[in-house]
């Protein structure tokens, strides 16, 4: 019997020897301990030992949080007396007991034990060997500490019966209390579906998402009640009733960084500075339109402009409505300065092939406003420009379009380079070799007049002729 105790004690050793993960009396935990007690034995013919010092070591295995088996290695020598004759005792025992345990999970917990074990007996003068089964049972409590519960301190307190025969014909009764340390460790960490530290059991949030702040529960913290998790908010503090996005920012949608919540100017036009209530700030020729949003700064004041802040055009003719004296002019009409058709001139001699140094402008060479479409009176300018290339084959010419300043810088280089190519697609449509003519947009990027004034960006649009050879 006592080698069959023994064997079975070395394989719940050995079990326990791969297994370094869970802890705290879990399905699946071990336990190892180590202790120290008083040992009171009982008195009987003819022994009579003395009460004393007990040490041992145990280990456990928790089939459940309930339920667990342990086995237990114990030495307790003492002094006695046999027949009178005072002598040196020893009290070992080899055991393997059923613990119930109660308060699953809590820190402190109770437990009951009943087992079996060999209950050595041995003196040496007289000379007394006795190896008996023997029956225990009692209770004692564990106290669990630190985040894993790796480890506790443990107290138990048992009653011990021991049939005992040969030179000893008479029932042992002992007591013993004892007290000691554990190592709680198992086979695998607590299931935890949603990765939080805090096992599905001990879980009443489960699902929550990765990198959100829990508390002891596993539930996720959300301290400023934006329905966006802690560690997953962007912007902790987030004025409480404030929309939020889906990063936990106040919401913005006009994107000039003053949330919705308080913008007293929404729909405000991207890249438009604003105050603290998210209205427009800057607006510098007074129309209305702010200048992040207007392509036509430097309106003259009172001009009435179009949603993006340039003057307004009604009849096409080139001159704003707020100067143009004679609205509602049909389109193609040539007009002055005042918006109204302009005398036609006399016929001019046809134009001199330029020279070298100096760009001949085509005066009369117009378009339809906005677009590369040659209005019908640059014919008479054009075809004079024909007789004089083909009068002249040896010469090379380039085409170059020009804008003025008003409008977005990229629109206006597109449009010239196509109002040149028109000019060189024209000619060369009349007879002139292509050889002889290239085209190329400049945009507003070589101004002959001044912007700031409708008669010098009346000068700026302009189709121009330069001598390559």
């Amino acid at each position: 019997m006592y080698k069959i105790m023994l064997a079975a004690l070395a394989v719940l050793c050995c079990a326990a020897v791969p297994a370094f993960a869970g802890g705290g009396g879990e399905d699946g935990d071990w336990e190892l301990g180590a202790y120290l007690g008083s040992a009171h034995p009982d008195s009987y013919d003819p022994l009579d030992p003395e009460n004393g010092t007990l040490y041992g070591a145990r280990v456990g295995y928790f089939f459940t949080p309930r339920w667990s088996l342990e086995g237990s290695y114990q030495v307790f020598g003492t002094e006695g007396s046999v027949s009178g004759q005072k002598t040196d005792v020893d009290l070992d025992a080899l055991r393997v007991n059923m613990l119930f345990n109660f308060r699953p999970e809590k820190k402190f917990r109770w437990f009951l034990t009943a087992g079996f074990g060999n209950e050595s007996t041995k003196s040496d003068g007289p000379d007394i060997s006795e190896t008996d089964l023997g029956w225990n049972a009692g209770g004692g409590g564990r106290w669990y500490f630190g985040r894993q519960r790796h480890f506790a301190l443990r107290a138990d307190a048992r009653w011990i019966e021991v049939d005992a025969g040969g030179d000893i014909d008479e029932t042992q009764s002992n007591y013993e209390a004892t007290g000691g340390i554990l190592w709680s460790f198992g086979g695998g960490p607590p299931p935890d579906s949603d990765g939080d530290r805090v096992p599905d059991k001990k879980d009443k949030c489960a699902g929550t998402p990765k990198g959100a702040v829990i508390d002891t529960a596993g539930c996720p913290q959300d301290a400023d009640g934006d329905r966006i998790f802690d560690g997953l908010d962007k912007c902790p503090g987030t004025q409480r009733g404030w929309a939020v996005d889906t990063a936990g920012c106040p919401a913005d949608a006009d994107g000039d960084g003053v949330a919705d919540m308080v913008d007293k100017c929404p729909g405000t036009p991207k890249g438009v500075k604003v105050d603290a209530n998210g209205c427009p700030t800057e607006d510098a020729d007074g129309d209305s339109v702010w200048d992040g949003a207007d392509r036509c700064p430097g309106t003259p004041k009172g001009v009435q402009v179009d949603p993006v802040g340039c003057p307004m055009d009604a009849d096409g003719d080139g001159v704003w409505d707020g100067e143009d004296k004679c609205p509602n002019t049909p389109k193609g009409t040539k007009v002055d300065d005042t918006g109204c058709p302009a005398v036609e001139p006399a016929p001019a001699a046809a134009p001199a092939i330029p020279d070298a140094k100096k760009p001949l402008v085509l005066d009369g060479v117009t378009f339809a406003t906005d677009s590369a479409i040659l209005s019908p009176e640059s014919s008479v300018v054009l075809d004079r420009v024909v007789a004089s290339l083909k009068e002249n084959p040896e010469v090379r010419l380039e085409i170059g379009g020009h804008t003025d300043s008003a409008g977005d810088p990229t629109h206006n280089m597109d449009l010239s380079s196509a109002r040149a190519d028109s000019v060189r697609k024209y000619l060369i449509g009349k007879g002139v070799p292509p050889g002889q003519l290239t085209a190329k947009g400049y945009g507003s990027e070589r101004p002959i007049a001044d912007n700031n004034a409708e008669a010098g960006r009346a000068l700026n649009r302009r189709v121009e002729l330069s001598r390559i050879q």
